[in-house]
């Protein structure tokens, strides 16, 4: 029979289970209102078309919300199946707070550790400690003093040393990582490096075999010969484990081979860790190339956001602002209007995707400034051969034949969509009033 905790445990996901049914429900109910809203003749006169695009800009609000909710409850099935099918993931409690926490999965992400120890606290109650006031002048797990930044600089490499020798795993990872790569504070020693990590995959640490995947991958360590057979073995044992960053790695892996595999691959990386940009970033494509069962453009842009966001090549804003063009064409067509216009968003992804040198992105803006700046973006009139107009100094995205057509526009709408086009997070890009 179940414990007490397992039968509280499963009341309370029951509770959530019919919560989210109810969203559901209400959601669809406002959608289908929404729609009927939309289907209603607006008639061809310009305030009739600016009504409906509001109307289309309340259904994408509120499908967006629908489809984010479907989708947070398919990565908790995706979690709950590969649980099943690699048994449960190692947590352990935050000793302040005391709720579980996947330590293997993401630790950079998930918990703040102390050298002076070992011990760890999760990044929720690390921020509210430092939030309160209290700070964190002291280990809150064994007490002893931490030092200030300087001397932490200093001594940080000697207690990871410490803590390594005493069989701390992740110290022992992260000082063979460290070792190899030169880094951390840490002199170029490849073998001695390659032990320590080693020694933590030997106890089936999972940043340790994805690290070592990556050592037989390159080649980098001459004592171990380099083998993709042996890469990709240690590569699915850290994934099995529930290290987030192997499954990502997996998921590229076979992308080319069997793209289900990477598709439940990246959701259970992005379960495990929802700021995984390289998941995501694999999410959003496949939900925009339409390789899952159910294509969202809201989600292929959610995705793509968080991808773009941490963006270091590119690649992420410039195929984010594609996904926002194409969702700006499901929701409005042929109808966007100042106030729901997209471009000066596209514009300011793109060239943020040239300014991290994505090649594509400096040919398209090239494309695209060549076509905008031959027409007002407000009344339409292409421009004279003897002409230049005027661009939005705010966006420039926009172009104008006159300062009065400038003007209407901004007080019609271009005011939002300059403020809009600068929104970082594609759910406040959404749903910026």
């Amino acid at each position: 029979p179940a414990s007490r905790s397992e039968q509280t445990e499963q009341k309370r996901t029951d509770e959530e289970r019919l919560l989210d049914e109810v969203a559901e429900e209400r959601m669809m109910e406002e959608i289908a209102k929404q729609k009927e809203l939309i289907d209603a003749p607006p008639g061809d006169t310009e305030g009739g078309i600016a009504h409906r695009v509001s109307q289309d800009n309340k259904l994408g609000q509120l499908e967006f919300k629908y489809q984010f909710l479907v989708e947070k409850e398919r990565l908790a099935r995706v979690l709950l199946k590969f649980q099943e099918l690699y048994g449960d993931i190692y947590s352990e409690p935050c000793l302040i707070c005391l709720d579980d926490i996947h330590v293997h999965a993401s630790s950079a992400n998930f918990v703040e550790r102390f050298l002076c120890c070992g011990g760890f606290i999760c990044k929720s109650c690390s921020r509210d400690l430092r939030e309160s006031g209290v700070g964190l002048d002291r280990c809150p797990l064994c007490r002893e003093s931490l030092d200030d930044k300087t001397a932490a600089e200093k001594t940080a490499t000697l207690k990871l040393m410490a803590l390594a020798k005493r069989g701390v795993i992740w110290a022992q990872s992260h000082v063979g990582r460290c070792m190899i790569y030169g880094v951390g504070g840490f002199e170029k020693q490849v073998q001695t490096g390659v032990e320590w990590v080693n020694k933590a995959a030997a106890q089936n640490y999972p940043p340790a075999l994805y690290e070592l995947s990556k050592i037989y991958r390159s080649g980098i360590a001459s004592e171990l010969e380099k083998s993709e057979e042996k890469a990709n073995e240690l590569l699915l044992e850290s994934a099995n484990l529930g290290y987030s960053f192997a499954n990502t790695a997996l998921a590229k892996v076979c992308f080319d081979t069997d793209q289900d595999e990477a598709y439940f691959r990246a959701s259970v990386a992005f379960a495990l860790d929802n700021t995984n940009e390289q998941a995501a970033f694999i999410l959003g494509g496949l939900h925009y190339d339409k390789e899952v069962p159910e294509p969202s453009l809201y989600l292929a842009c959610y995705f793509r956001n968080i991808a773009a966001c941490g963006d270091t090549d590119g690649a992420a804003c410039y195929y984010f602002g594609e996904s926002l063009l194409h969702l700006d064409n499901h929701l409005y067509g042929e109808n966007a209007t100042n106030g729901f216009n997209v471009w000066p968003a596209a514009f300011f992804w793109m060239r943020k995707s040239r300014d991290l040198g994505f090649n594509d992105a400096r040919e398209l803006l090239k494309q695209w400034e060549t076509i905008e700046q031959d027409t007002c973006g407000n009344c339409g009139k292409e421009v004279q051969s003897d002409m230049k107009y005027k661009q939005c100094s705010k966006c420039r995205a926009q172009w104008y034949c006159s300062k009065e057509c400038q003007i209407e526009a901004w007080r019609a709408g271009h005011k939002k969509d300059c403020k809009r086009a600068t929104i970082l997070k594609f759910e406040d890009y959404l749903n910026a009033e």
